[in-house]
């Protein structure tokens, strides 16, 4: 039976058993190559869509998030002489920015002082709470950044450390210790799109699996009909 194959990292729908579709297209068999690509490839955008709506329904993330989950694309189309598809994700990277974080809002310069909120909460799937980015060991409490690309982050300074980037993106000098060192940023880190997908995929590859199948049928009563064979 056709089959879909799933690899960490990004994953490939590969139709495994392609004996089936030309035993079912008989004297017509050499159209199954046409056949299997179309299935494969609506099976790839039925995946992409599934593990979209999967993740929004699973983690807490908020617009920016939204906006990376689709960041998943085709990569590779089947071909009549290449009969996988390939789904990939360009940035396997996420960061708390991509979550739910309260209070919402970025401060900077002296608007750090007058109204940045004491304390963060923030939270990664939609069924846990809201948690208090207070810090601990070495990591300071978490903040959010914006960095010269636009992207929203949270971040944490390690202290005691000492930066040698004395000013900000806008040239403006950085906050400094009472000591007058610059301490170093670590963005706060998240599950990463690999692990979310590994994570989604067992619950939807079922319903990938049966699409497949459902669109490898369809191909093939398509071109019996088209051949007056139906």
């Amino acid at each position: 039976m056709p089959r879909t194959v799933y690899n960490s990292g990004n994953y490939t729908i590969t139709v495994i058993g392609e004996e089936d579709v030309a035993r079912a297209l008989g004297d017509l068999k050499g159209k199954t190559p046409a056949a299997i690509k179309v299935a494969i490839n609506a099976t790839a955008r039925e995946a992409r869509k599934l593990m979209i709506a999967k993740a929004k329904a699973r983690y807490a993330v908020n617009a920016a998030g939204q906006k990376h989950l689709k960041d998943l694309v085709q990569r590779k189309k089947a071909t009549n002489t290449s009969l996988n598809a390939e789904l990939h994700i360009a940035s396997f990277r996420n960061d708390l920015g991509y979550f739910k974080y309260s209070p919402e809002g970025v401060h900077t310069g002296r608007d750090v002082f007058e109204n940045a909120p004491p304390i963060v909460r923030a939270k990664v799937l939609k069924a846990g709470s809201m948690k208090p980015l207070t810090g601990e060991a070495r990591m300071s409490k978490g903040f959010v950044l914006q960095f010269k690309s636009g992207h929203v982050g949270m971040v944490q300074r390690v202290i005691g450390s000492n930066s040698s980037r004395k000013l900000t993106a806008r040239g403006k000098p950085r906050w400094t210790t009472k000591d007058g060192r610059v301490e170093k940023l670590r963005t706060m880190g998240s599950p990463s799109a690999t692990a979310m997908h590994n994570t989604i995929w067992p619950e939807v590859e079922q319903q990938v699996e049966d699409f497949l199948i459902q669109r490898l049928d369809a191909q093939v009563d398509k071109v019996l009909a088209r051949a007056g064979k139906v």
